[in-house]
């Protein structure tokens, strides 16, 4: 439970650039999630400037305890930590369950609560449209009480239709490709306005 560095399959990196470092938050940790498919998406259409990190280690953090949360904290947890310190701006799709945030998702959200890194942090939001905005207002209520900035011109959402489609199958979209475009020049716009 010490505070040893994160393993290397905590993410998986794709360097496209110099400019904003982004990380990726998965809310589902089904390996063929709609919501992987997007953030899947969202990176191919992300132009060279832009450096992304998918988050990969969502079903292998360890109940979120203050006990254990103090001067070090569970190994894990660290990396996600680190992640998040070292990201310019966070992008999350999250599935909605019993109307309410995955069990999984916000027991990564409640491990930084208390890290200060997460206060002030741009945050995108990548909905998956099914008519019910439960979790989406869960999430929204959650990073504003961490103090997170959600940058609401890039967050964005999409009427997938269905729960099958993967990354390729939303960029055959023209409606979703021009959704995903939009947050994508936001975030950009957003980044240039950093002093």
């Amino acid at each position: 439970m010490g505070d040893a560095p994160p393993s290397p399959p905590a993410i998986a990196h794709r360097t496209r650039g110099f400019g904003v470092k982004i990380l990726v938050l998965c809310g589902s940790l089904r390996a063929q999630s709609s919501n992987r498919a997007l953030l899947q998406a969202y990176e191919r259409l992300a132009p060279s400037s832009i450096s992304v990190q998918h988050y990969e280690q969502l079903g292998e953090l360890p109940h979120c305890n203050p006990d254990l949360d103090g001067e070090t904290v569970p190994h894990q947890a660290g990396a996600l930590r680190s992640l998040v310190a070292s990201a310019d701006a966070v992008i999350i799709s999250t599935p909605e369950y019993a109307h309410g945030l995955p069990g999984a998702f916000k027991n990564a959200l409640d491990w930084l609560v208390s890290d200060p890194a997460f206060a002030g942090k741009p945050v995108v939001i990548l909905h998956s449209s099914r008519g019910s905005a439960w979790a989406l207002d869960s999430l929204k209520e959650v990073l504003r009480t961490k103090s997170a900035r959600i940058i609401e011109t890039a967050s964005v959402s999409l009427p997938l239709g269905s729960n099958q489609l993967d990354a390729k199958a939303i960029l055959t979209r023209a409606d979703l490709r021009q959704l995903l475009r939009h947050s994508i020049e936001e975030l950009e716009n957003d980044a240039k306005m950093k002093p």
